[in-house]
Parts: C-alpha cells; structure tokens; sequence
C-alpha cells in the first residue's frame, strides 16, 4: 500500500520585481511580433511564388531570427 509523504517544511515564497516581469513580457511581445511578421511574409512570398511550404518554411526561419533581434533591440 502506497502512503503519501507530506512535507512539514514550509515552502520559500520567490519575490518576483514587477519591473522584471514587464521587461520579459515585453521582450516576448517583440518575438511575437517579429515571428508574426516573417511568417505573414513567408507566407505572402509562398502565395507569389507558387511554392507555398517551402517559403513558409523561409519565413518561419526569418520570422524566428526577426524576432530575436527585435526582441534583443528592446
């Protein structure tokens, strides 16, 4: 018979700097963004050039590296 062992220690509370929370949040919103924007024009490429997967594909990568660097410009 399986017993659970409960833990009498109590647990250590984190504070978390609310300004730090805002500039993660923030830095995320910019990879979004630069993500979004590559892969809408990986897909407006795809849609021009006849090779839908292959330039999304392009895109994505795009997309991917747009929004690091947005994300590290901020």
């Amino acid at each position: 018979m399986l017993q659970s062992q409960q833990s009498t220690e109590p647990a250590e509370h984190v504070d978390v700097d609310s300004d730090e929370h805002a500039e993660s949040s923030h830095k995320a919103e910019q990879f979004g963004i630069g993500l979004a924007v590559g892969l809408l024009l990986g897909g407006i490429g795809g849609v021009i050039g006849g090779s839908f997967p292959v330039v999304l594909l392009l895109g994505l990568s795009l997309g991917v590296v747009l929004g690091v660097y947005m994300m590290e410009r901020s």
